[in-house]
Formats: C-alpha cells, structure tokens, sequence
C-alpha cells in the first residue's frame, strides 16, 4: 500500500506506467496510477505506452479515406454498423455513407413473410434458440408470436 498522495508525484506515475506496453494494460494493472496520470493529464507524455489495439488517434474517424477503407471491408451497411459502430455513425455524420454504393441494404421481407414454413427454413440454420434470436431477431420474434418456436429446438433457453 502506497502512502497517501504516492500517485499525485509524477515521478511515481512515470516510473510505474513503464512497466505496462499500452494505456489498457497500465490502467487494468495500477488503476490508481493511471486515474492520477489522466487527471493530471500526463498520459500523452508517456510515449512508451504504444497504442492500444483497436484504437485510433483522435479525430481518426473525421478522414473520409479512413472511413472509405473501414466501409470496404464490408458488403451491406448492417454489417458495417455491427463490425464499426463507430466508423459507421462518422459516415453519415458527414455524408459518406450515400458514396458507399457497394454497401446494399439488407433484403426486407413484406409483411406475413414469416410462416410456419419460412420460420423452420430459417430457425434449422440455428442450434439454439440463443443462436436463432442473435443470428435472425425478426424470424425469431415471428416464432415467439405464432407460438412455434419449440417446434424447432430441444432445449429450452430462456426466451427473450
């Protein structure tokens, strides 16, 4: 146990966070560390933390390329909001998602699509009625309303 206002001297900070390769790894292992190097706001000057995977520099997401390449990895705008929620909302805050022709939206079924028979093609793709409800919510809600939904699984989860 550190003595009360050990994590306020910067030394102490910069001298502990060295131990850590990025800002995740230092904050899950010497919270209190890093919560004084954020307050104090030393954080950007302890360069020998890298990057932390999966994150970007700040204002990342305002560049159209970057954005562009993100949405290339992906074929409808569903998938895109799902894989990059955050690249996802920067294209339309600033009018990219319209230039994104290759990303179609995902095929809308009309009303009553979903029947017994559409429902069973559908829920056999699926283990569990977890699966069904992440793989095909609109397919399993319809199952939950015609009350059919135990005619294509054993097990009996939890419905939600």
């Amino acid at each position: 146990m550190k003595n009360k206002g050990y994590w306020e001297i910067k030394e102490h900070v910069f001298e502990v966070s060295k131990n850590f390769k990025n800002r995740t790894e230092f904050k899950k292992k010497c919270g209190m560390a890093y919560d004084s190097a954020r307050h104090h706001r030393w954080l950007d000057e302890m360069t020998w933390l890298g990057n932390d995977v999966g994150r970007h520099p700040k204002g990342y997401w305002k560049d159209k390329e970057h954005i562009m390449d993100e949405a290339m990895k992906y074929s409808t705008k569903e998938e895109f909001q799902k894989g990059n929620l955050t690249a996802f909302l920067a294209a339309y805050k600033y009018g990219y998602i319209d230039d994104m022709h290759w990303l179609v939206k995902q095929k809308q079924h009309k009303n009553g699509y979903w029947n017994y028979k559409h429902i069973e093609e559908e829920a056999l793709k699926y283990n569990t009625k977890t699966e069904f409800f992440k793989g095909n919510q609109t397919a399993y809600r319809a199952a939950l309303k015609l009350g059919v939904i135990n005619d294509f699984f054993m097990n009996n989860y939890v419905e939600y």
